[in-house]
């Protein structure tokens, strides 16, 4: 009698650098894809259906910000289950895992591994000795953790205390790569992470993380309010102002609709030396605070220094179903006042 075997099929979408998985038992048929995305369905549908899997599962680790899900779609496809770990949040899923839930694969059972700290929703999962990590652990790396509710700390937690205590040889399977590297395993990441390895402190990454200042992901405006909707039935169009900048502001803020709120996400202290008259000041990690209050208003334009904490607000508010809101993404106050528009203080 033969063993079973799980086989997994690692998949490459060039335009975010993400790795879809496809996971096959040989002996049922049974199989779940990992982290779809909508730009390759066709091809992912074409290896299922050429290999004949019985989909069961589109499992994703989070709700990604450089990409649009496949997950919704292949539902509607092939009626597999939609699985998302608890913690994301997100409504529109069939099967919501608890940290340590287990689900059935064939002969086999995929574990959710509760990881927050990228995004606050992250779950990575276990398998015959292979960890999907989505985002939480690349290879060489992990995920940043500036948008999205993400937190270092958590992040330290959750790879030195959920991740790093798995068997040495567990390969790793990362969401993303950008220098082609495919795999490697706990016990090497363990060593040679530059960011995580050589028992590096929680103090230590926790500034290291802080001070990366990184650019914003190009369709974090588009990806993340679709994959909150897991890649269906969405406007893309209200996600695509992204060359919006004080301006534009400027012009809406001289008709001065009562329907339309400018928002200045600063903190007291930057609002309270020079601000865009009559903006109202709600500092970043305020917001989900004032989301009754903002669904009162029929559009609302987010301006910060930079447009760094602003696009951050922007995300974390679209969590909160705010679909109406324009990010001033590559401007900010600095540049209002640089144009002469008036300043109130």
């Amino acid at each position: 009698m033969m063993t079973p075997q799980l086989s997994v099929k690692q998949l490459f979408d060039r335009e975010s650098c993400t790795y879809t998985y496809l996971l096959i038992d040989s002996d049922t048929g049974e199989g779940a894809i990992i982290d779809g995305v909508l730009g390759t369905f066709e091809r992912d549908m074409q290896i299922i259906n050429e290999l004949g899997v019985e989909l069961l599962y589109a499992i994703e680790t989070h709700a990604h910000a450089d990409h649009i899900t496949s997950a919704g779609k292949i539902r509607e496809i092939t009626g597999a289950k939609l699985v998302y770990g608890e913690i994301s949040g997100i409504e529109a899923i069939d099967i919501p895992l608890k940290d340590g839930d287990c689900i059935p694969l064939g002969h086999y059972e995929i574990k959710a591994i509760s990881t927050p700290g990228h995004t606050n929703g992250c779950t990575s999962y276990f398998c015959n000795g292979m960890l999907f990590s989505g985002d939480t652990l690349l290879i060489r790396g992990c995920g940043r953790t500036d948008f999205q509710f993400g937190d270092p700390g958590h992040l330290y937690d959750s790879i030195t205390q959920k991740l790093f205590v798995l068997s040495d040889d567990t390969i790793i399977y990362p969401g993303h790569d950008y220098n082609g590297r495919t795999t490697s395993t706990i016990g090497e990441e363990k060593i040679w992470n530059p960011r995580l390895g050589g028992a590096r402190s929680r103090q230590e990454f926790v500034d290291l993380m802080n001070n990366l200042n990184l650019d914003m992901p190009k369709r974090i405006n588009e990806a993340v309010p679709a994959n909150m909707s897991v890649g269906i039935d969405f406007d893309a169009n209200r996600y695509l102002l992204r060359d919006f900048d004080m301006n534009d502001l400027h012009a809406i803020w001289q008709g001065q609709p009562d329907n339309i709120l400018v928002m200045d996400n600063r903190t007291p202290e930057e609002f309270a030396k020079g601000h865009v008259p009559g903006s109202k000041n709600i500092p970043m990690g305020t917001e989900n605070s004032h989301v009754d209050e903002l669904r009162q208003y029929q559009q609302i334009y987010l301006y910060c220094r930079s447009g760094r904490r602003a696009q951050t607000s922007t995300t974390n508010l679209n969590f909160q179903g705010l679909n109406h809101i324009t990010c001033i993404s590559h401007s900010g106050m600095p540049d209002w006042e640089k144009a002469g528009y008036p300043v109130e203080t």
